[in-house]
């Protein structure tokens, strides 16, 4: 999630919702078809959308829309939550143990700045749609379960010797969750988006710092 650190994550988070059902119904080609039509709605009308638009374009009637999702409400969460469970699965994938500490974060802060840059639904959970309920919803979900990951990934680099141990873990991975969040918010929402692999070098340098790493 955009909150967390991408560069001090090391384990997969649950998602809130499972894979396989959608509010509780088992999923159905329907159901896909109306988070695919919502996502595609979505990004032509720049985060607006209606019920009853979302139905036609699925090829399914208002009602149906309504039993699996409830409400428009529900349909938007599942689309960004989508998009969440893309982003976890970047952020938190796990890498080889074997791996320099500082390697292996930074090649993760660097898989997760080229995801973002890919997909199509970033700039709109981050940027157009940011402040609205169903993605303050979405990250709040999974901040707190973020957070931990990070902390217990800078206490792993603790152990390893790559992190002074005078260094704070729960204060550095909250303060570096904030700064890399509003850093890839504010890349979202750039008219011209800085280079990818310049943004990778400019918050590396903030979490090396921060951590106090040798390299």
């Amino acid at each position: 999630m955009p909150g967390s650190t991408p560069a001090t994550s090391s384990a997969s988070s649950s998602s809130a919702s499972s894979p396989g059902s959608v509010a509780g119904h088992p999923r159905s080609k329907a159901a896909d078809r109306l988070l695919d039509a919502t996502r595609d709605a979505l990004l032509e009308g720049e985060g607006e959308v209606e019920m009853s638009d979302l139905a036609r374009r699925a090829g399914v009637s208002v009602g149906l829309a309504y039993h699996y999702f409830r409400n428009k409400a529900g349909l938007l969460a599942a689309v960004i939550g989508a998009f969440y469970d893309r982003y976890d699965a970047v952020a938190n994938q796990r890498y080889d143990g074997a791996v320099d500490w500082s390697t292996r974060e930074r090649a993760r802060l660097e898989a997760t700045i080229d995801f973002l840059y890919a997909d199509p639904m970033a700039p709109l959970v981050l940027g157009r749609m940011s402040r609205t309920a169903e993605v303050a919803e979405a990250e709040q979900a999974r901040f707190l379960s973020m957070l931990d990951l990070s902390r217990r990934n800078i206490e792993d680099g603790q152990k390893r010797g790559f992190i002074p141990a005078s260094i704070d873990a729960g204060i550095a991975s909250a303060a570096i969750a904030g700064a890399c969040r509003m850093s890839f918010i504010q890349a979202m929402r750039a008219r011209q988006r800085p280079d990818a692999g310049q943004l990778a070098d400019q918050l590396w340098r903030m979490i090396a710092g921060a951590l106090r790493l040798s390299a």
